[in-house]
């Protein structure tokens, strides 16, 4: 295997169902590597930065600013055959993603800075990823609840084809039946979809449990 490939040893280099994962480390990866979630230090992750919209595809503002949120789908062990976990992430407390920029916490140095939150994990298998509108780059979220959200990609328009058709080809991989009942991830799963996605949360409560 080359040296310097960006992803573990074990990553699903070794599926031809998993070669989205063959692309270059994403910021919530190298963060999720520092170790700060033990389940996720060596997990490979495709992950891309979105808008949160509505269905008509308008802009879902907080406090009157647009919030990017990073989406990841993760696979958490290498003898899985297809990503088993969907992970949403947000600027960090002190950090402003506006037109894509950040700014750094006062005090803090760009190295030492944590640049996302980690908000949500959920099993794929309680949410369906879908395409909402292939033009506009639009995905759908469906929750085991009933519930969805909407995100629009937000990547350079130069790498929006490229970046948009691994997500499409994602939603092809994992277009599987959801089973909401046969799981240890039911409650978590259920309570955590049911709350928006950039809603201000407790982070003790949202991911206590993934600490190793």
């Amino acid at each position: 295997m080359n040296r310097e490939s960006p992803l573990p040893y074990y990553t699903a280099q070794n599926s031809s169902n998993m070669g989205m994962f063959n692309t270059t480390m994403g910021k919530l990866q190298r963060q999720l590597q520092k170790g700060e979630y033990d389940i996720f230090k060596h997990a490979p992750i495709f992950e891309s930065d979105f808008i949160q919209i509505t269905r008509r595809g308008e802009v879902v503002d907080v406090h009157n600013h647009v919030r990017i949120l990073t989406m990841g789908i993760a696979s958490t062990s290498p003898i899985l055959p297809l990503p088993d976990v969907m992970l949403l992430a947000r600027p960090a407390t002190g950090w402003e993603e506006h037109t894509g920029r950040s700014r750094v916490p006062k005090g803090k140095s760009r190295q030492a800075a944590k640049t996302l939150e980690l908000t949500r994990l959920l099993p794929l298998k309680f949410v369906r990823i879908s395409i909402h509108d292939r033009e506009k780059q639009q995905l759908r979220l469906k929750f085991a609840t009933g519930r969805s959200c909407y995100l629009q990609l937000c990547s350079p328009r130069d790498a929006w084809d490229d970046r948009f058709a691994g997500w499409e080809n994602l939603v092809h991989l994992l277009q599987t039946p959801m089973d909401s009942h046969n799981s240890t991830y039911t409650n978590l799963a259920g309570n955590m979809a049911c709350m928006p996605v950039v809603e201000d949360e407790d982070k003790s409560q949202r991911v206590a449990d993934l600490r190793g």
